[in-house]
């Protein structure tokens, strides 16, 4: 099984959100769940307030193979990275966040996703759709990182859900 987090907040960000998933179950896998939507702050940096949701995907394919499948998915939906910018506004931002079990470290992908349990827009809607998933690395479940997260960012459910 493979999460997969998904934000926006430039342009429609459901809009994006949406097409994003939609792109994901016909390019990567078979949607299982999706979580709610939550409008939460930006983190890190200041700008406009993201939409945040998960996704829970079942897919043949490897981790670096979802990867670059992501990765073409943001540049269609407009997303321009630029690693010398550090946190930046986005149109859409796809990372996964657990692939399977694995502990990857490669030049490319580090999974599961550094700090993801240290962000409350990554952990809340990730808990759910897998509030009992252990984490590979902490040995505590996505609830329990949850709990124990020091990040008190204000998390609204967005009124609309993801159709997948």
């Amino acid at each position: 099984m493979v999460y997969i987090a998904l934000g926006s907040n430039i342009g429609n960000r459901f809009v994006l959100l949406q097409k994003a998933v939609d792109c994901i179950g016909s390019r990567i896998g078979t949607i299982l769940s999706v979580s709610k939507v939550y409008e939460t702050p930006a983190w890190g940096f200041e700008s406009d307030a993201f939409l945040n949701a998960c996704i829970k995907i079942k897919t043949d394919q490897t981790a670096l193979d979802v990867l670059d499948a992501l990765l073409t998915i943001e540049n269609e939906l407009g997303r321009n990275r630029d690693p010398s910018e550090g946190y930046q506004a986005r149109p859409i931002d796809l990372d996964i966040l657990l692939f399977n079990n694995e502990i990857i470290s490669h030049e490319r992908l580090q999974l599961p996703h550094p700090r993801m349990e240290l962000r409350q827009f990554v952990l809340t809607p990730l808990a759910d759709i897998a509030a009992k998933k252990v984490h590979p690395q902490f040995k505590k479940s996505i609830e329990e990182l949850q709990q124990k997260c020091e990040d008190n960012s204000v998390l609204s459910i967005w009124n609309e859900p993801l159709k997948f």
